[in-house]
């Protein structure tokens, strides 16, 4: 009887993790060319988190998120991290991370960066337009981020491909208290 009630409540709870936390998104890894440049866009992993630091601290300066945070996102089944690989260095270039949020129906960027050396070849475009598509192939209706104020760079990016700001959230980002910018991005549905 224990044994049973037990079962009973485990799939019960498996599935309430799935309507908070979203279904497990799935992803197949797939080769790319972006301006006759040869890619392999990859499903992120938790061994990957030192290669992330590592292309956080080039691009910043400093990591802003910590191995803790990296593995926190990488575990949760709704969040996507695709990583960019060069094909011919196997280097690791950019990458985005996403959650994917069943109840909201909005994906939300998580996480996102470019190499320098990479920047400005469309590969930061890609990323977020590879979100965008499988956002609308699993029927979402919007997506969202935070971006800094002084991250004039960025914002350009985002309202080229169709972002626009929500709101302005005072004192967001802990290592500076700087604003932070919503953004976000209503998605047109597949064969509309």
């Amino acid at each position: 009887m224990t044994l049973t009630m037990f079962k009973k409540f485990s799939r019960w709870f498996a599935g309430f993790l799935d309507d908070v936390n979203g279904k497990p998104v799935h992803y197949q890894d797939h080769n790319v060319v972006i301006n006759r440049q040869r890619y392999r866009l990859v499903r992120g992993q938790l061994l990957d988190i030192p290669q992330l630091l590592e292309v956080e601290k080039e691009i910043y300066g400093r990591t802003p998120w910590n191995k803790m945070a990296f593995k926190i996102d990488l575990s949760r089944p709704n969040t996507l991290y695709l990583l960019l690989i060069d094909g011919d260095s196997k280097q690791l270039v950019g990458f985005i991370g996403a959650a994917f949020n069943a109840y909201t129906q909005d994906v939300h960027i998580t996480n996102f960066g470019v190499l320098p050396a990479w920047q400005h070849q469309g590969l930061g475009t890609f990323l977020l337009s590879e979100i965008e598509r499988k956002a609308q192939a699993d029927h979402f209706v919007s997506m969202s981020l935070e971006v800094r104020r002084s991250n004039r760079q960025a914002q350009r990016l985002y309202r080229e491909i169709g972002f626009h700001q929500t709101q302005t959230r005072a004192r967001y980002y802990r290592d500076n208290g700087e604003d932070a910018f919503d953004m976000l991005k209503k998605l047109e549905r597949e064969g509309k």
